[in-house]
């Protein structure tokens, strides 16, 4: 089993296209559990199911290298808010995790924080960013925005959409956070700064935050909260089959 201590996070990435769907459908659909299944078969496009077993398969089989259960054996919950969890009765040590995807990737966070959250996005899809921007984010994050040469603008946008996704997703609260209500700034361009409005009712120190570099277009953030250790190392691996796996570098281009 992989060990993994409370001032560490492991990182899983997934390509979609190291995967066939008959194949990972014939060996996989039987761990689903029947919400699971009747969740899959509501899936009209089969890209969207592929992705959605292919997500359920990265969390067993990635799970089963920290705890002695079979891939087909766990069971999870989900908060009123959607964040899923392993179910209490199987967890023997702490042990928790978040998924995102976009386009063709996945990546999955293990932490023994309960409140760990990330978030992927394909970062060179064209977006009124300044729009958007004045929508969701604080004013100080708008401005700083305008601020910058508009060659800039839509990775600085990718950067802190990634950074709130990834806030409210460990937050397990979702979008019932306005993304107004906290501000992430960047200091030299290399640490990343987070501040809450009063009506937030949260505290920076907690808190820790990376962006990681991953093969273009996309951009990756992690969130977490830790209260007694700092986390002071981040290790990843591709999930190349079912239990295939290989390390690869972890590139922090913030923290």
């Amino acid at each position: 089993m992989l060990q993994l201590d409370d001032s560490q996070i492991h990182l899983w990435h997934v390509q979609q296209a190291d995967f066939d769907a008959a194949e990972l459908a014939a060996h996989c659909l039987d761990w689903l559990t029947p919400a699971e299944l009747k969740r899959y078969h509501r899936y009209y496009f089969d890209r969207h199911r592929k992705q959605f077993l292919l997500g359920r398969m990265m969390m067993r089989s990635v799970l089963t290298q920290y705890a002695e259960v079979a891939p087909q054996q766990w069971w999870f919950v989900e908060n009123p808010y959607g964040k899923p969890s392993i179910d209490p009765g199987q967890r023997s040590q702490p042990l928790f995790f978040n998924l995102s995807h976009s386009a063709d990737r996945l990546v999955l966070a293990i932490s023994r924080h309960e409140a760990i959250g990330v978030d992927i996005e394909c970062s060179n899809k064209s977006r009124r960013v300044l729009q958007i921007a004045d929508r969701y984010f604080s004013p100080t994050e708008v401005n700083d925005l305008e601020a910058l040469p508009h060659a800039s603008q839509l990775t600085r946008f990718y950067d802190l959409w990634t950074l709130k996704e990834a806030y409210i997703k460990a937050c397990g609260l979702g979008l019932a956070i306005p993304l107004r209500q906290f501000s992430f700034g960047f200091v030299a361009d290399s640490r990343i700064t987070i501040s809450f409005a009063r009506e937030r009712d949260d505290a920076p120190e907690p808190w820790q935050f990376w962006q990681l570099q991953l093969n273009a277009p996309f951009a990756v953030s992690v969130a977490v909260k830790c209260e007694q250790r700092e986390i002071d190392q981040l290790q990843s691996w591709e999930l190349k089959g079912l239990q295939k796996f290989e390390s690869v570098k972890t590139v922090i281009l913030r923290y």
